[in-house]
């Protein structure tokens, strides 16, 4: 298996994730509707801070949070608690983990499927995914569509900024470049953390994306024990056509 942590450094630093993606909620009424026709228990895979986990806990679900940055797990245990929510966190590998028990409803938002960056690290997470879901269960997970516009056009011409709660102004530049071979996004980005007086700290690190085609996700899922039941291209389910932004897939294990 791939050692990806080169490529996740960017996730340690989770209350700049929050101020990044804090205000997405593109995913919640999908999210919320098969959670509701599922029922419990739910598991979040990749789960981040833990945003749509505490969500769903306080629609009254069982929830159950992995996520492999430790960072990550500490700040939703932090974010459940000032809530008030109840979940169980989990720190582990989504290619490895082991929980023993089964669960209704599973998913994966945020895009992280593409940080899987080979076939043999997709079979292994779907394993997982296939074994730990219940046999009418259903599974949830989005990723990039492969169109030009995603490969080829860069997705922020100019930084972006952010202020943090302390005030503090957060810059990030970002580079990127495909490989068509290995169908994998390679970006390098740059942060910047300034204070009223200046500049307080600068870090550059690298992630990678793994686009997988339509076809191609077709094949991958049936030959893991999964049939689609549905497939969109927003989390509007809209259909998925060659111009749309993500592939959204709702799977079931196949019989």
């Amino acid at each position: 298996m791939i050692d990806y942590s080169e490529y996740l450094e960017g996730y340690r630093d989770a209350q700049a994730y929050d101020v990044e993606e804090g205000g997405y909620d593109a995913d919640y009424p999908l999210t919320a509707q098969l959670a509701q026709s599922s029922g419990g228990p739910l598991l979040d895979l990749a789960c981040g801070t833990g945003t749509m986990a505490i969500r769903m806990a306080e629609l009254g679900f069982q929830v159950t949070g992995i996520d492999i940055i430790p960072e990550m797990i500490e700040r939703a245990k932090q974010k459940a608690h000032m809530q008030g929510a109840t979940l169980e966190w989990v720190v582990a590998d989504a290619r490895t983990f082991q929980l023993q028990k089964q669960f209704s409803f599973i998913y994966m938002l945020g895009n992280a499927f593409q940080h899987f960056l080979s076939r043999a690290d997709h079979e292994a997470l779907l394993a997982r995914v296939w074994e730990h879901l219940q046999p009418q269960g259903s599974f949830l997970f989005g990723t990039r569509n492969p169109s030009p516009r995603n490969l080829f056009e860069t997705r922020f011409s100019e930084p972006q900024k952010f202020t943090q709660p302390d005030g503090r102004q957060y810059i990030i530049r970002e580079q990127q470049e495909y490989d068509p071979l290995t169908q994998i996004q390679y970006y390098t980005f740059n942060e910047y953390w300034l204070k009223p007086e200046g500049l307080q700290e600068k870090k550059t690190y690298h992630t990678a994306l793994r686009y997988v085609f339509p076809q191609e996700m077709e094949a991958l899922l049936f030959y893991n024990g999964f049939q689609i039941r549905s497939c969109y291209g927003s989390w509007q389910q809209e259909p998925l056509t060659a111009a749309s932004r993500e592939m959204i897939y709702v799977c079931q294990k196949r019989s």
